[in-house]
């Protein structure tokens, strides 16, 4: 009479393999997604003033970039004012509805006609949006800084 089996059990387990490759996916995937966020401003020769410093970059801050030529970017894509207004103003809507405010940074080349910035302001202004920070370099850095 034989009383143990023809085949050892195996002990149950876990396999960590899968588990292992979901991990590093998901790294790879928030590391790339948080440097995507700091590709998307673009190259800007800012002015060097000495300015307040940014206590750390807030993800909800619209950005408008006006280059040298006077072409308003959102996020790398072209606007005109029209468009840059009505954003904003949805924009300020829903975060008035939730409680919060909207932050307006304008990153203006330093080369950049004063025309373009005062268009842009008096459109915002127009659109009922009157706070909003100029982005400057500190001095000595080369004005390519990202405030």
């Amino acid at each position: 009479m034989m009383l143990s089996p023809r085949h050892p059990r195996r002990p149950f387990g876990f396999d960590m393999t899968p588990m292992i490759d979901i991990v590093f996916q998901l790294i790879i995937f928030f590391l790339f997604t948080s440097q995507l966020s700091q590709v998307v401003r673009s190259p800007i020769d800012l002015p060097e003033e000495p300015g307040e410093a940014q206590q750390a970059p807030n993800p909800d801050t619209i950005v408008v970039d006006v280059t040298l030529e006077g072409v308003y970017l959102i996020e790398g894509h072209p606007r005109t004012l029209e468009d840059i207004a009505r954003l904003i103003s949805l924009e300020k809507q829903a975060a008035d509805a939730k409680g919060s405010g909207v932050d307006l940074l304008i990153r203006a080349d330093r080369s950049a006609p004063a025309a373009h910035i005062n268009a842009l302001a008096n459109k915002l202004s127009s659109a009922g949006i009157r706070r909003w920070t100029l982005g400057t370099a500190k001095p000595g850095s080369g004005g390519g800084g990202s405030p």
